[in-house]
């Protein structure tokens, strides 16, 4: 009998919990339970409301559930605008977003993004043509950069990028977007750079995370080269630098444009991606390309 008795008693626990909360005169606290996927717009556009889930929950026996909602103040958004207003069973909800003119992409790095000798034909120019009106791009690199400051111009950690003014730029440019490409000349100091280099790219990545929580990043695997007179050795570039830049775009959930993959699966890479008598810096077809693989990215990114 006692075992009977302690299988009915959830069974009219339960029961009794149930009806109390039928008996609860429900008080109501309405609220967002899923964010949509965009939060920051450009002007004159509509808030997507796509992703956006509203719910109501009782403050006294815990009951919730979705609920239905409207919208006003989300068509035709103003610069600055802070919020939409969410409608739902006579209670406003205020959902905060953030409108401005245009978003940012910031195309950080060395000569690879900034062209080298010929800045005119660097891969952030082509990319400026490739975006469409809501967008604009800021090259924020120079020729010699790298992470740690070891390899390329210059043998000083005090030359690494985040203390450069590149990089100071970059911040005041306010991103939506990181495209960035740092590593190459890192591997021409490996001898210094390898014990810090992880560490540094850290370093950055979360100075920039910390100032732009809402920023969407592309981890930009450093391309392969070929002989050349500036001394970068391919070899390192492959089995160490590029595992890192993958391993940190998995580790912090960022897009990936592995050039390394990409430009070796083109048959005459050397000779069609990389300019001739130099063996590092893009060709025309090079900075295009890459410019067109970076948009196809940013298309598909929401903020």
């Amino acid at each position: 009998m006692k075992t009977k008795l302690f299988i009915l008693l959830p069974i009219l626990m339960s029961t009794l919990a149930g009806c109390s909360a039928k008996k609860c005169e429900h008080d109501y606290d309405y609220f967002v339970s899923k964010d949509a996927n965009w939060k920051t717009y450009t002007v004159g556009s509509d808030f997507d409301d796509t992703g956006l889930e509203v719910s109501k929950k009782c403050k006294k026996c815990g009951e919730q559930e979705v609920v239905n909602y409207s919208l006003t103040d989300d068509t035709e958004l103003e610069l600055n605008q802070e919020s939409i207003s969410i409608v739902t069973e006579g209670h406003y909800i205020e959902y905060e977003i953030i409108v401005k003119e245009k978003y940012h992409i910031a195309c950080c790095g060395d000569s690879l993004t900034a062209g080298h000798m010929w800045p005119n034909q660097a891969y952030p120019v082509y990319l400026s043509q490739d975006v469409n009106e809501k967008y604009e791009v800021g090259n924020f690199s120079y020729n010699g950069l790298s992470i740690t400051g070891y390899g390329g111009s210059f043998d000083d950690p005090n030359q690494r990028y985040i203390l450069r003014d590149e990089y100071k730029k970059s911040v005041a440019f306010e991103p939506d977007i990181f495209a960035i490409m740092l590593g190459t000349n890192d591997a021409t100091g490996w001898a210094k750079a390898k014990d810090i280099f992880e560490d540094e790219y850290r370093v950055l990545l979360d100075s920039y995370i910390d100032e732009f929580p809402n920023a969407k990043f592309i981890m930009m695997v450093s391309p392969p080269v070929i002989e050349n007179t500036f001394g970068i050795p391919n070899d390192i570039i492959k089995e160490n630098v590029n595992p890192i830049q993958r391993d940190l775009a998995d580790e912090y959930g960022f897009e990936v444009l592995d050039l390394r993959e990409e430009f070796e699966a083109h048959e005459n890479y050397q000779t069609d991606y990389l300019r001739p008598n130099d063996g590092v810096h893009f060709t025309v077809s090079a900075a295009q390309y890459v410019a067109n693989r970076v948009w196809e990215i940013v298309k598909d990114l929401t903020f």
